[in-house]
Protein backbone atom coordinates (compact mmCIF):
# COMPACT_ATOMS: atom_id res chain seq x y z
CA UNK A 1 0.00 0.00 0.00
CA UNK A 2 1.50 3.33 -0.92
CA UNK A 3 1.96 6.20 1.47
CA UNK A 4 -0.86 8.31 0.00
CA UNK A 5 -3.45 5.53 0.44
CA UNK A 6 -2.25 4.82 4.00
CA UNK A 7 -2.62 8.46 4.98
CA UNK A 8 -6.12 8.53 3.44
CA UNK A 9 -7.04 5.47 5.51
CA UNK A 10 -5.54 7.01 8.63
CA UNK A 11 -7.54 10.20 8.02
CA UNK A 12 -10.73 8.14 7.60
CA UNK A 13 -10.15 6.35 10.90
CA UNK A 14 -9.23 9.56 12.70
CA UNK A 15 -12.44 11.26 11.59
CA UNK A 16 -14.72 8.26 12.19
CA UNK A 17 -13.17 6.55 15.24
CA UNK A 18 -15.92 7.54 17.70
CA UNK A 19 -18.61 6.51 15.22
CA UNK A 20 -16.96 3.12 14.72
CA UNK A 21 -16.64 2.54 18.48
CA UNK A 22 -20.31 3.49 18.96
CA UNK A 23 -21.29 1.03 16.23
CA UNK A 24 -19.42 -1.80 17.94
CA UNK A 25 -20.60 -0.80 21.42
CA UNK A 26 -24.21 -0.96 20.22
CA UNK A 27 -23.75 -4.56 19.15
CA UNK A 28 -21.89 -6.03 22.14
CA UNK A 29 -22.69 -6.17 25.85
CA UNK A 30 -22.56 -2.99 27.92
CA UNK A 31 -19.99 -4.61 30.18
CA UNK A 32 -17.60 -4.92 27.24
CA UNK A 33 -16.83 -1.19 26.96
CA UNK A 34 -13.11 -1.79 26.67
CA UNK A 35 -13.62 -4.62 24.17
CA UNK A 36 -15.43 -2.33 21.72
CA UNK A 37 -12.41 -0.05 21.48
CA UNK A 38 -10.12 -3.09 21.19
CA UNK A 39 -12.18 -4.46 18.31
CA UNK A 40 -12.08 -1.15 16.41
CA UNK A 41 -8.35 -0.76 16.95
CA UNK A 42 -7.68 -4.32 15.86
CA UNK A 43 -9.65 -3.83 12.64
CA UNK A 44 -7.84 -0.53 11.99
CA UNK A 45 -4.44 -2.16 12.43
CA UNK A 46 -5.34 -5.11 10.23
CA UNK A 47 -6.50 -2.82 7.42
CA UNK A 48 -3.50 -0.53 7.68
CA UNK A 49 -1.03 -3.43 7.88
CA UNK A 50 -2.53 -5.60 5.17
CA UNK A 51 -0.40 -6.28 2.13
CA UNK A 52 -0.99 -4.09 -0.91
CA UNK A 53 -3.69 -5.59 -3.06
CA UNK A 54 -4.27 -4.78 -6.71
CA UNK A 55 -7.87 -3.63 -6.39
CA UNK A 56 -8.30 -0.52 -4.24
CA UNK A 57 -11.16 -0.32 -1.74
CA UNK A 58 -13.97 1.51 -3.52
CA UNK A 59 -16.18 2.25 -0.49
CA UNK A 60 -14.01 2.54 2.60
CA UNK A 61 -16.94 3.04 4.98
CA UNK A 62 -18.77 -0.11 3.81
CA UNK A 63 -15.55 -2.12 3.94
CA UNK A 64 -14.74 -1.03 7.49
CA UNK A 65 -18.24 -1.63 8.83
CA UNK A 66 -18.29 -5.09 7.22
CA UNK A 67 -14.92 -5.86 8.84
CA UNK A 68 -16.25 -4.64 12.20
CA UNK A 69 -19.37 -6.79 11.88
CA UNK A 70 -17.21 -9.84 11.16
CA UNK A 71 -14.96 -9.07 14.15
CA UNK A 72 -18.02 -8.72 16.42
CA UNK A 73 -19.18 -12.16 15.29
CA UNK A 74 -15.71 -13.52 16.12
CA UNK A 75 -15.93 -11.78 19.51
CA UNK A 76 -19.09 -13.70 20.38
CA UNK A 77 -17.67 -16.99 19.11
CA UNK A 78 -14.81 -16.90 21.61
CA UNK A 79 -15.48 -19.36 24.46
CA UNK A 80 -13.99 -17.10 27.18
CA UNK A 81 -16.95 -14.73 26.94
CA UNK A 82 -19.27 -17.24 28.57
CA UNK A 83 -21.16 -15.96 31.61
CA UNK A 84 -22.51 -17.99 34.49
CA UNK A 85 -25.82 -17.21 36.12
CA UNK A 86 -25.72 -16.40 39.82
CA UNK A 87 -28.86 -18.52 40.26
CA UNK A 88 -27.46 -21.69 38.65
CA UNK A 89 -27.09 -24.30 41.39
CA UNK A 90 -24.30 -26.87 41.63
CA UNK A 91 -24.61 -30.49 42.80
CA UNK A 92 -24.76 -29.34 46.46
CA UNK A 93 -27.68 -27.03 45.79
CA UNK A 94 -25.58 -23.88 46.19
CA UNK A 95 -25.56 -21.07 43.67
CA UNK A 96 -22.89 -18.43 43.16
CA UNK A 97 -25.27 -15.99 44.81
CA UNK A 98 -25.15 -18.12 47.97
CA UNK A 99 -21.37 -18.54 47.91
CA UNK A 100 -20.11 -15.08 46.92
CA UNK A 101 -20.22 -12.53 49.72
CA UNK A 102 -21.93 -9.21 49.17
CA UNK A 103 -19.06 -6.78 49.67
CA UNK A 104 -21.05 -3.64 48.96
CA UNK A 105 -22.36 -3.07 52.45
CA UNK A 106 -21.81 -4.84 55.70
CA UNK A 107 -23.56 -2.96 58.52
CA UNK A 108 -21.53 -4.57 61.30
CA UNK A 109 -18.23 -3.91 59.54
CA UNK A 110 -19.32 -0.37 58.79
CA UNK A 111 -20.18 0.19 62.46
CA UNK A 112 -16.82 -1.17 63.65
CA UNK A 113 -14.93 0.88 61.07
CA UNK A 114 -16.76 4.06 62.12
CA UNK A 115 -16.12 3.30 65.80
CA UNK A 116 -12.41 2.69 65.05
CA UNK A 117 -12.19 6.03 63.21
CA UNK A 118 -13.84 7.87 66.09
CA UNK A 119 -11.46 6.24 68.55
CA UNK A 120 -8.41 7.19 66.46
CA UNK A 121 -9.60 10.79 66.16
CA UNK A 122 -10.13 10.93 69.91
CA UNK A 123 -6.61 9.58 70.51
CA UNK A 124 -5.20 12.17 68.09
CA UNK A 125 -6.95 14.94 70.04
CA UNK A 126 -5.31 13.69 73.26
CA UNK A 127 -1.78 14.12 71.84
CA UNK A 128 0.46 16.97 72.97
CA UNK A 129 -0.11 20.12 70.88
CA UNK A 130 3.16 19.86 68.90
CA UNK A 131 2.47 16.26 67.81
CA UNK A 132 -1.20 17.00 67.12
CA UNK A 133 -0.37 19.95 64.85
CA UNK A 134 2.13 17.98 62.77
CA UNK A 135 -0.25 15.04 62.27
CA UNK A 136 -3.20 17.27 61.39
CA UNK A 137 -1.18 19.35 58.93
CA UNK A 138 0.51 16.42 57.16
CA UNK A 139 -2.30 13.85 57.17
CA UNK A 140 -5.47 15.93 56.88
CA UNK A 141 -4.34 19.16 55.25
CA UNK A 142 -1.75 17.35 53.08
CA UNK A 143 1.07 19.78 53.75
CA UNK A 144 4.66 18.72 53.33
CA UNK A 145 7.27 18.73 56.06
CA UNK A 146 9.26 21.29 54.06
CA UNK A 147 6.29 23.67 54.01
CA UNK A 148 5.75 23.28 57.74
CA UNK A 149 9.47 23.69 58.42
CA UNK A 150 9.53 27.02 56.60
CA UNK A 151 6.20 28.16 58.08
CA UNK A 152 6.97 27.26 61.69
CA UNK A 153 10.75 27.75 61.53
CA UNK A 154 11.31 24.24 62.90
CA UNK A 155 13.78 21.72 61.44
CA UNK A 156 12.27 18.95 59.29
CA UNK A 157 13.85 16.28 61.51
CA UNK A 158 12.06 17.69 64.54
CA UNK A 159 8.73 17.60 62.70
CA UNK A 160 9.35 14.00 61.59
CA UNK A 161 10.19 13.01 65.17
CA UNK A 162 7.03 14.65 66.52
CA UNK A 163 4.85 12.85 64.01
CA UNK A 164 6.58 9.54 64.68
CA UNK A 165 6.13 9.91 68.44
CA UNK A 166 2.47 10.83 68.02
CA UNK A 167 1.68 7.87 65.76
CA UNK A 168 3.63 5.51 68.03
CA UNK A 169 1.63 6.77 71.03
CA UNK A 170 -1.67 6.19 69.21
CA UNK A 171 -0.57 2.67 68.17
CA UNK A 172 0.41 1.74 71.72
CA UNK A 173 -2.93 2.92 73.10
CA UNK A 174 -4.82 1.00 70.40
CA UNK A 175 -2.81 -2.16 71.13
CA UNK A 176 -3.51 -1.83 74.86
CA UNK A 177 -7.23 -1.41 74.16
CA UNK A 178 -7.18 -4.45 71.89
CA UNK A 179 -5.44 -6.52 74.57
CA UNK A 180 -8.04 -5.49 77.17
CA UNK A 181 -10.81 -6.32 74.71
CA UNK A 182 -9.36 -9.78 74.01
CA UNK A 183 -9.04 -10.67 77.72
Amino acid sequence: MNHQRKSALAEFFHCNYNRLVSYVRGRIDDSAHRSSEDIVQDVILNILDRPDIVAPISDMSAYVFCALRNRIIDFYRKPDNETVSLDLEDENGLSLFDVLPDTKYDPEDSYHRRAQHCLIFELIRELPAAQLEVIVETEFKERTFMELSRLWDVPVGTLLARKHRGIRSIRKKLERMQEVKNE
